[in-house]
């Protein structure tokens, strides 16, 4: 029999470190009450420490400690708590762990799940080093190491992840961004022809491309995005183009800021897409991608069939089609021109033609590597009719490769999933983000949506995502939501959630080795490469002069970018804008 607190052997006959106490109930599926001596606490203090037993049928058991029972018995039994000479000597203490059985040993592999319970009475022990790193780090992706014991890796298998979907949850400052950008990193270091799209809301994972120059592709709208992440980061983004003619009917109405209730608007705005596009392809709808230019939608909004007598709703759409035409926050979407050049040189008919030219403008944000889509500064509904048109060309994109019989497999990443996907309203970013976790698998789309509002985010969406990172999230109603959906989770993990120190992790799903609690590399430290999205260290700001900006590139970017070489311009400027 081994004894207390000795080194001893194990079920296998490996070495481990020791025998820490022993189980003393099992209740349900697979919790077990395990009696700790006083001088072993130390061991499995920890949140999220793993430890072993035997099973009834003499499997190895892998437990993860989740709670802690602990009480001073004199005091329960007399109710005196003064200071008593020689008290400690006799003090009884009851010193009881819970753990939840996540595992089990099979063929000198780590099963999930429970094969048998543990006999009450028998040993407990921690698990070894080696064991631990044996089992944890079997992935493809090192995001980590374990919480309570920093010298076992935690890796994620990247087959499961893609294909299973991934959710990143946490508020604000827990350490999110770090964690997708340490696991775009290993992913990148890991695989030489990876795919994956990053919808970048905050423009915060643009100093990547600095890691991996060939591999991390950086787009954003030309003009004010393009220049402030130039002079923040000294990277110059590709120019993202989004054409109009590739935004559907719904796209198209959000960025007119037509909302259900605008009903004779939005019914005016349908006919006259449908028009447009039927009279280039017969069978075109109101949605599809058949060309069009801007004034060829000017001309049907302002002279639309039937029109008879003075229309207020109409009048209000030109109106409207006007200040969207003129908004420079806009000119990736109405004033394209890789689109233009691609369409005039095709010389098909229809579709076709409309069809190459979609395939080009959007082929190239699927090229092996890692592509961001910089959106910080754009205002939320152009960010959401963006985000809905790119993520439908994608999906058009790869399902036509599946039903040609071949594959493109992408990942999706997206930052600040709530904003597109919300829990109370319908989008259209909503229903294609809800398509793709629902669908994509088959057709070879992963996705990763990260958030710091799981209660605001789409229950729909968050329940088809397998895998869960969870940070420090200390709202109740985040809490009930992630319990809500996730259903390979546990919940005294998920209570014990505001309990994580900063960069910590529960990790959990079909991704993950076992359920575990992680704490993830820093991305700095471990690449040398800032982030973006930092918070402002307003002591030392507010320590030191202020320093001068000339911020009038900024202000008239795209005016001034319209005028470069003509009479009266700046030549410094417009030099420095042509940049």
């Amino acid at each position: 029999m081994p004894q207390w607190g000795v080194y001893c052997w194990g079920f296998r006959g490996e070495k481990v470190e020791s025998e820490i106490g022993r189980v003393v109930s099992v209740w349900g599926r697979n919790t077990v009450k395990i009696a700790v001596k006083r001088e072993m606490l130390p061991l499995v203090a920890g949140h999220g420490t793993y430890v072993k037993m035997e099973g009834v049928d003499g499997s190895t058991l892998y437990a993860l400690t989740v709670g802690y029972y602990m009480s001073d018995e004199n005091y329960l039994k007399s109710g005196i708590i003064e200071e008593i000479e020689g008290y400690s000597s006799f003090a009884r203490t009851r010193n009881e762990v819970v753990a939840k059985i996540v595992g089990y040993l099979e063929k000198d592999a780590v099963r999930k799940g429970v094969k048998a319970p543990p006999m009450p009475g028998g040993p407990v022990f921690l698990a070894s080093d080696e064991e631990l790193d044996r089992v944890m780090g079997r992935g493809e992706v090192e995001l980590g190491v374990l919480s309570s014991n920093m010298k076992s890796r935690f890796t994620l298998d990247l087959n499961m992840l893609a294909s299973r979907h991934l959710a990143v949850l946490a508020m604000t400052g827990a350490g999110k961004s770090n964690t997708v950008a340490v696991l775009l990193a290993e992913i990148v270091r890991r695989l030489d022809y990876p795919r994956i799209l990053v919808v970048d809301t905050h423009s915060e994972y643009v100093p990547l491309k600095s890691l991996y120059p060939d591999k991390i592709h950086v787009y954003a709208p030309s003009g004010k995005i393009s220049l402030l992440l130039e002079k923040r980061y000294g990277i110059e983004a590709e120019p993202l183009e989004i054409p109009l003619w590739t935004l559907g009917f719904e796209e198209v109405a959000g960025l007119l800021g037509l909302d259900s209730r605008a009903t004779k608007q939005r019914l005016h705005l349908r006919n006259i897409l449908r028009r447009i596009r039927a009279s280039k392809w017969e069978l075109a709808s109101a949605d599809d991608p058949v060309f069009f230019s801007l004034n060829e939608l000017r001309k049907g909004v302002e002279e639309p069939s039937g029109r008879g007598k003075s229309d207020k709703s109409l009048e209000d759409l030109v109106l409207k089609l006007e200040s969207m035409i003129d908004n420079p926050d806009l000119d990736f979407i109405t004033r394209t021109e890789s689109d233009v050049k691609a369409y005039e040189e095709f010389k098909e008919g229809e579709p076709e033609r409309s069809g190459k030219a979609f395939v080009e403008v959007y082929r190239r944000l699927l090229r092996p590597g890692v592509d961001i889509v910089a959106l910080g500064g754009l205002p939320s509904e152009v960010q959401a009719a963006t985000v809905s048109t790119l993520l439908k060309a994608l999906w058009r994109i790869a399902s036509a490769y599946a039903q040609a019989g071949s594959r493109l497999p992408t990942l999706i990443l997206v930052e600040e999933a709530h904003v597109y996907a919300s829990a109370f309203r319908e989008q259209p970013s909503k229903q294609i983000l809800e398509k793709i976790a629902k669908e994509g698998r088959k057709f070879g789309v992963g996705l990763i949506i990260v958030s710091q509002r799981p209660r605001e985010l789409s229950q729909t969406l968050l329940a088809q995502c397998g895998t869960l990172i969870a940070l420090r999230t200390s709202n109740p109603e985040d809490q009930r939501q992630i319990l809500r959906s996730m259903e390979d989770i546990m919940e005294e993990l998920v209570t014990g959630l505001s309990g994580l120190s900063v960069g910590e992790a529960i990790v959990s799903g079909p991704a993950a080795p076992l359920p575990a609690v992680v704490k993830i590399h820093y991305f700095k430290e471990r690449y040398g490469v800032e982030l973006g999205g930092k918070d402002v260290d307003w002591v030392s700001e507010w320590s030191r002069k202020p320093s001068e900006e000339d911020i009038i590139p900024y202000l008239y970017a795209r005016t001034l970018a319209r005028k470069e070489g003509k009479s009266g311009a700046n030549p410094d400027l417009t030099k420095f804008l042509s940049s």
